[in-house]
């Protein structure tokens, strides 16, 4: 697609799509007679570039829970006519039409697109995969201290030792393992 973010349990790949004025969206690009078309259909049917008139910025999320998915911005990216109107923040983008196929070349655009990406996906998809480890590493934690408590019981150890190493009471250590063990 256009860019990429991996993280320790995903990987992102988000790019724009473009859309026509029917909502038909470009499944990739190709020259006919020398002018730049967007493929639209399953059998390979294409319209100009020209007729472009936005784009959907789309993620495809690729981790190991849940399955992948995707995401679109729920704002398309508008084409406007001139380049006067063009305001980034608000998704207005110019491009002339011998230009719209690069427009992802735009470094500008491309910056904006970004910001937008990375502040209402990849982050808010990364706070969840961040509490996923999380668990997952404190019910090993877990594991591994019920398994050292019943190692030091067997061994002879007090609640006592138990409970300063764990860092409670010696009451506390044994209300919560004197059946685990």
């Amino acid at each position: 697609m256009g860019w990429i973010h991996e993280d320790s349990s995903s990987t992102h790949e988000a790019g724009f799509v473009a859309v026509f004025d029917d909502g038909t969206e470009s499944r990739g690009q190709t020259a006919v007679d020398g002018v730049v078309h967007e493929i639209v259909g399953e059998s390979g049917e294409s319209r100009p570039s020209a007729e472009i008139v936005g784009w959907v910025l789309r993620c495809h999320c690729h981790s190991t829970f849940p399955a992948p998915s995707s995401w679109d911005d729920p704002d398309r990216w508008t084409r406007c006519p001139s380049e006067s109107l063009e305001d980034l923040p608000r998704k207005r983008v110019f491009a002339p039409d011998d230009e719209i196929a690069d427009i992802t070349f735009r470094g500008d655009v491309v910056e904006a697109a970004q910001a937008v990406w990375m502040r209402e996906h990849v982050l808010p998809h990364g706070c969840i995969d961040a509490i996923r480890r999380a668990a997952t590493a404190r019910r090993t934690a877990e594991d591994q201290l019920d398994e050292a408590v019943a190692v030091a019981r067997r061994l002879g150890r007090s609640w006592t030792d138990i409970g300063r190493a764990a860092g409670m009471t010696r009451q506390s250590a044994n209300e919560r393992w004197r059946d685990r063990t």
